[in-house]
């Protein structure tokens, strides 16, 4: 159609509806663009934040799962490394198989994630062996072996001889890909040669134990899928039953998160790499019924001012309506116009006719002013009230932001502060050491054979095993100390301008306080007993971490010696528990 010509069509139509039904029209239709504007815009921002917080929210979950790989880990690194530094066995590693055995079995026998642990000669043959398995058998060609054996501890996932057999109770029969977590450390005679090396595989039951609590723990992720893979990104373990899924993070269907371990202390982790994925298509759900609920409430809008727009109308039109009838009255009917009739020609008599309409108006208009002035008050009282309960609600929302803080720092189940929260405590206490010399020493607390415990009276039992802890801990002490739940059954405590001394007391009187404890589950009493390393900071720690590894190897020392004792970073000054 030519422009002209629609043009034409357009105010043929403007000059035949009233000013009423254009001002209803065009209100009706801003308030409909608005609203689809504003639908469109909300479920971009709601999209776009939905996605970001679910990438975030597999972020933790897959952070979670290595912190629970790099714990397991680097707890059996440090063990087969303290075991080969033995001062006791060193006279007995070449000279008497059957003590090293044994040995090698007692520890099988108190960590069941060992599958196996050997004794390995300088030349790769096996000497001593858990239940005598592979005695005789050579490894030289594995590189766990090659770096144990040039001085260098070292735990890699790695090919192991699988004729171990299946009648052992510490060796799966499903294992992934033929391939185990082995961790071995040298052994040196008394004049520092090494003499042999000090090997362990691991089970996959750990692996996949913790893999199962943390998708226990988020039960409310919808179709999440959690996959391990090693450092060449071959697949080790995962929910995803069957095959073995492909490392792929650009996949655009899923919403995918990568988190590497990175180890523990002086261990560097193994390299893996833990993917947390959900479909996207999840969350586009919960935006449907998002961006259905918006369509709605600006459907509602447009109705509502589509009202308010015919009743602004009828009260706009109504004045100018009479203002018409008024002026074309002028001169017409009989009677006192306000102003006199002027004579003399017919445009005199049209200006007599105008100004007496001008008076009418004038009339009119103040009247309109006096309504609008107070239609004015009343937006200004509503404007008042809106901003008072805008601040109200900016008020509670402060408060809400702080108590959130406070969750985030919280460890819900023994109600001390988590890691997270331990560690700028930690830094301040070095930064002060540092800086003034003020001592603070750690106490390392570990539940005893926590695993029988869920093991005999599942995971309920072990929470409030670990709440009870907690309690004993937040009751012994100060307000100036800081104690957290540094992960699974381990609890960390910071003693400020405290000594080794002081806290030896306050070591020995949690522990003593949790042996006395009788915790009531199903009808029967659960007993606990812990083990607690202690360490007070030296000049020669690098940081605090250094002052926390020394009372890690304390409440080692405490474990190997029999459990239930408090043990000092000390070898002169130990505390031996009834």
């Amino acid at each position: 159609m030519p422009f002209g010509k629609a043009l034409s069509l357009f105010k043929n139509a403007r000059d035949r509806t009233s000013l009423r039904q254009q001002i209803t029209f065009l209100a009706v239709s801003f308030c409909i663009l608005s609203a689809s504007a504003a639908t469109i815009g909300a479920y971009v921002v709601a999209r776009n934040e939905s996605l970001r917080e679910s990438r975030w929210d597999l972020t933790l979950i897959a952070r979670n799962l290595t912190q629970r790989l790099d714990q397991t880990v680097f707890e059996r690194h440090r063990e087969i490394g303290s075991v080969s530094n033995r001062v006791v066995m060193r006279s007995k590693w070449t000279t008497d198989t059957a003590t090293v055995r044994a040995t090698l079995d007692q520890l099988q026998n108190s960590v069941s994630q060992y599958a196996w642990i050997g004794f390995i000669a300088p030349d790769g043959t096996v000497l001593a062996a858990t239940e005598g398995l592979l005695e005789g058998t050579s490894v030289s060609g594995r590189a766990w072996f090659v770096n144990a054996l040039e001085a260098s501890p070292s735990t890699m996932v790695d090919e192991f001889p699988t004729k171990l057999g299946n009648h052992s109770p510490h060796i799966p029969t499903k294992t992934p890909l033929n391939r185990f977590v082995v961790t071995a450390s040298p052994i040196r005679s008394d004049d520092g040669e090494v003499i042999g090396v000090l090997g362990a595989r691991l089970n996959w039951s750990w692996a996949k134990h913790a893999l199962h609590e943390v998708l226990e723990g988020n039960t409310g992720e919808d179709a999440l899928e959690l996959l391990v893979f090693d450092k060449n990104n071959m697949f080790l373990f995962g929910s995803v039953p069957g095959g073995a899924p492909r490392f792929d993070s650009s996949d655009t269907n899923m919403l995918t998160a990568v988190v590497a371990t990175a180890g523990q202390s002086d261990f560097p982790g193994l390299g893996w790499k833990v993917v947390a994925r959900q479909p996207r298509s999840v969350v586009s759900v919960t935006l449907t019924g998002l961006l259905f609920h918006i369509f709605l409430v600006g459907l509602g809008v447009s109705l509502l001012a589509a009202l308010f727009a015919w009743l602004i109308s009828r009260s706009v039109s109504r004045p100018l309506i009479g203002l018409i009838e008024a002026l074309d009255g002028i001169g017409r009917a009989d009677g006192d116009n306000n102003v006199a009739r002027q004579h003399g020609s017919r445009e005199i008599l049209q200006l007599s006719a105008s100004i007496r309409s001008l008076l009418r108006r004038i009339d009119s208009a103040e009247e309109v002013q006096r309504d609008s002035t107070s239609k004015f008050q009343q937006m200004q009282g509503l404007i008042s009230k809106q901003l008072r309960m805008s601040e109200e609600r900016n008020r509670q929302l402060g408060a809400d932001i702080v108590n959130l803080k406070t969750l985030a720092e919280l460890d819900p189940l023994s109600g001390l502060q988590n890691r997270r929260a331990f560690q700028p405590f930690a830094e301040d206490a070095w930064a002060a050491f540092r800086r003034h010399k003020r001592a603070y020493s750690i106490l390392m607390i570990d539940a005893d054979y926590f695993k029988m415990v869920n093991d005999r009276f599942g995971h309920r039992a072990g929470d409030d095993v670990i709440r009870q802890i907690g309690r004993v801990i937040s009751g012994e002490v100060r307000a100036t100390d800081k104690a957290a739940r540094y992960g699974g059954e381990e609890f960390i405590v910071l003693l400020r301008e405290n000594d080794a001394g002081g806290a030896l007391v306050l070591a020995e009187r949690i522990r003593k306080r949790v042996e006395d404890l009788s915790i009531p589950f199903a009808g029967e009493e659960i007993s606990i007993t812990v083990s607690i390393g202690v360490a007070q900071v030296l000049a020669e720690d690098r940081d605090f971490e250094d002052t926390i590894a020394r009372a890690d190897r304390a409440l080692y020392s405490a474990k190997s010696s029999g459990r239930n004792q408090v043990s000092i970073d000390d070898p002169v000054s130990k505390i031996q528990s009834a």
